[in-house]
């Protein structure tokens, strides 16, 4: 979900209370598509969670709504413009190539 402020329609994430493009205050949460393509990504080789294993890829995604979320790649190598789309895994979303 995602925040879509109601006077100038811009998405945010995270929630905040004012909207960083016009400072309106109204906001409704909407559903994200889930969508977007990788602008940066980092390849981690230390496990800093036993859960992930070693190496794993973070990638920083914008999402077609316009907003930047950080996660994991779970499938293919990341570059600079692959389409994307999230996927669920148990509590958390990550992405795969679309």
């Amino acid at each position: 979900m995602l925040q879509r402020c109601l006077d100038c329609g811009h998405h945010r994430y995270p929630p905040a209370r004012y909207c960083a493009h016009c400072r309106g205050e109204r906001a409704q949460s909407v559903p994200s598509s889930g969508n977007g393509v990788i602008e940066s990504w980092c390849t981690f080789h230390k496990a800093y969670w036993p859960e992930l294993k070693v190496p794993y890829d973070v990638v920083q995604v914008r999402l077609d709504e316009g907003v930047r979320v950080y996660s994991n790649l779970v499938r293919g190598e990341p570059r600079a413009g692959l389409r994307v789309k999230a996927r669920v895994e148990g509590d958390l979303v990550k992405f795969e190539p679309a």
